[in-house]
């Protein structure tokens, strides 16, 4: 690991329930000496990626804050897709989410929330557990053969232990890859319902990110489950399409209201 890579590493050492650190904790928990945890704390300061505190203490910085409205404006996926999932959004009732894949961490960036709003356990910004979720079992089932062994030996298996082995996590995984979706119930969140599919690169097999719809079992009875299905795979194309440099920007209408009481 470069020494770039070791300074970085300190952000991730800042969690919900470890939101302030001072230097020895900083330094304990990678192993490193305080010289090296004080050069790498000031740089980091200096960029506004962490900020100092009373007491000695060190928190996450205002540079964060800025990259992160940075994201909201000008995020390829966000731009290329949240215009669809809003429309999305307002036809079914139902919350749309886009999440990603990084270093072995799924977050969820855009959620378009129906007017009557849900309680997400895992929000905006919020890590979802691996393979857990719609969303989180699409993006870890499309990810590459070497990478989805690592991933379980690293991180699904200590957590799962002996109910999930390789022989059924695999088995599951080339499941969600052949439908090109994947439905869970109560998975995430006790009573609601999660659709997800994948976001591909155009022309390709790359995962980009996942398009998720999320409401109740209720929501879904009414709507018919085969028809969001439908809906949200189409739009995730939709989004590909907008995706792509050279696509026209302009998006097929989403179907109607009543075309939704047809099917």
């Amino acid at each position: 690991m470069s020494s770039l890579s070791k300074m970085l590493s300190v952000l991730d050492l800042f969690g919900p329930h470890s939101l302030r650190l001072d230097a020895d904790t900083i330094a304990a928990r990678m192993g490193l000496s305080r010289a090296t945890v004080y050069r790498y704390v000031k740089d980091l300061c200096e960029a506004g990626l962490i900020t100092r505190l009373p007491g000695s203490l060190y928190g996450l910085g205002p540079r964060i804050v800025e990259l992160d409205w940075m994201m909201r404006q000008y995020d390829p996926l966000l731009i290329a897709g949240r215009e669809l999932m809003h429309a999305l959004s307002d036809e079914t009732g139902l919350a749309i989410f886009t999440s990603v894949y990084y270093d072995g961490h799924i977050i969820n960036t855009y959620i378009a929330e129906p007017k009557g709003r849900f309680d997400f356990a895992f929000g905006r910004g919020h890590p979802l557990p691996l393979f857990r979720g719609a969303q989180s079992k699409v993006l870890v089932a499309h990810q590459n053969g070497r990478r989805l062994k690592r991933l379980y030996d690293e991180q699904i298996q200590p957590h799962e232990g002996a109910t999930l082995d390789w022989a059924t996590f695999n088995r599951e995984c080339r499941r969600i890859r052949k439908d090109g979706h994947c439905t869970t119930h109560d998975e995430l969140n006790a009573g609601l319902t999660g659709i997800a599919a994948p976001i591909f690169q155009q022309g390709a097999q790359e995962i980009l990110g996942a398009l998720a719809a999320v409401g109740t079992s209720a929501n879904f009875k009414l709507l018919r489950q085969e028809t969001v299905l439908e809906m949200l795979m189409d739009t995730a194309q939709r989004i590909a399409h907008n995706l792509e440099p050279l696509a026209p920007r302009s998006a097929v209408p989403a179907p109607a209201a009543s075309e939704l009481a047809q099917r």
